[in-house]
Parts: C-alpha cells; sequence; structure tokens
C-alpha cells in the first residue's frame, strides 16, 4: 500500500475487505463468532493457531481487519479509500477454515447468497456487525477518515435500507464524520 501510494494516484478505487480477511484472518467470519460464544467449531484448532498471540476470537477478527484497512487509509491519506465490504461467495467463503458448516452448496454462488443479502440475514448479521466495528474502529479510533464504503451486490432499495440501518446501530451513519457509503447495485 505504502509503495503505491507514492504513484501519482487520486486515493483507491476499491479496497476489497475479503482479501484483507483472506489474507489476515484466513477463517470463516461465523467460525470465529461462534467461537466467541463458547460453541464447538470444526477447525478451531487450526484456527486458532492463527490467530496466536490472541485468545479472543473477536478482539483477533476487529484487530486483523482494521489493521488491514488502516494501513491501506494511511497510506493514501487524505486521500479517499474506498473500502468495499465482504463479497465471498458461497463457494470460496465454504473452503474456508470452519467455513464447511456455514455455507450451502450453490449452483451458482455469483448470484446467490452474497453481498448485502448476507448482512441482514441472521446466518451472518454478528459477523457484518464485527466488519461495521472493524470499519468505525479505523476512523474513529484510528482518525482514518479518508474511508468510504461500499456496500456489494444490492439488489433492492429495501436491502439497501436494512444494511444501513445495521450500518448505524454500529454507529457507521452517513454524514457523520464525513462518512460516505456507496452501493454497488
Amino acid at each position: 500500500a505504502f509503495n503505491f501510494a507514492k504513484m501519482p494516484n487520486d486515493g483507491v478505487g476499491l479496497a476489497r475487505m475479503e482479501f484483507i480477511i483472506n489474507h489476515s484472518i484466513n477463517a470463516h467470519p461465523m467460525a470465529l463468532v461462534d467461537m466467541y460464544k463458547e460453541k464447538e467449531v470444526k477447525d478451531e484448532d487450526k484456527i486458532r493457531s492463527f490467530m496466536i498471540p490472541l485468545s479472543d476470537s473477536k478482539e483477533f477478527f476487529l484487530q486483523k481487519l482494521s489493521e488491514g484497512i488502516g494501513m491501506i487509509a494511511a497510506a493514501f491519506y487524505p486521500k479517499p479509500v474506498i473500502i468495499r465490504t465482504s463479497d465471498f461467495k458461497s463457494s470460496e467463503y465454504r473452503n474456508m477454515p470452519g467455513g464447511f458448516e456455514y455455507e450451502a452448496q450453490e449452483e451458482n454462488p455469483m448470484i446467490g447468497f452474497r453481498g448485502a443479502s448476507r448482512y441482514y440475514d441472521d446466518s451472518y448479521k454478528e459477523a457484518f456487525e464485527w466488519e461495521c466495528e472493524a470499519l468505525k474502529r479505523v476512523r474513529d479510533d484510528m482518525g482514518l477518515t479518508n474511508i468510504k464504503i461500499m456496500l456489494p451486490f444490492v439488489r433492492t432499495p429495501d436491502e439497501g435500507k436494512k444494511v444501513i440501518e445495521i450500518m448505524n446501530s454500529q454507529g457507521l451513519v452517513q454524514g457523520k464524520n464525513s462518512l460516505e457509503i456507496y452501493a454497488m447495485c
């Protein structure tokens, strides 16, 4: 990020959160949510090996995600950095450590259960709330207000409103502290 920021640029047009999750977290977010709730999780030993030295799965997720987002935002500050919230397809999530138990087999994951439709669904909502908490940490605690948030695969205005309500409940409010929220429709 810091090397690319040295080149002429206008900021970052699209930073994909799932790349940060794949690279720095390497576990299905709902597996981490269930571990936080002290539920038994398939691949837990493998996931815990990624978490060392942390033992709290929520703090691990928040720290790794906010550090990854924060590094990109800091490198390009004060230029805008558009961070797209996670947009794993079910086939990609299924192959992550801990993912098999949380993902259905879909005939066409490209148009299936992905993007905004995941965020308000009970099977993923808590993980999306953690994503929001990490984004808020970067904007509020790290002071990197150059972050703009993009929601992927928003199918209907109602779906967008449901996701915005969750974001608002997590302290991410459009206009507050210059926050802009975009949607891929």
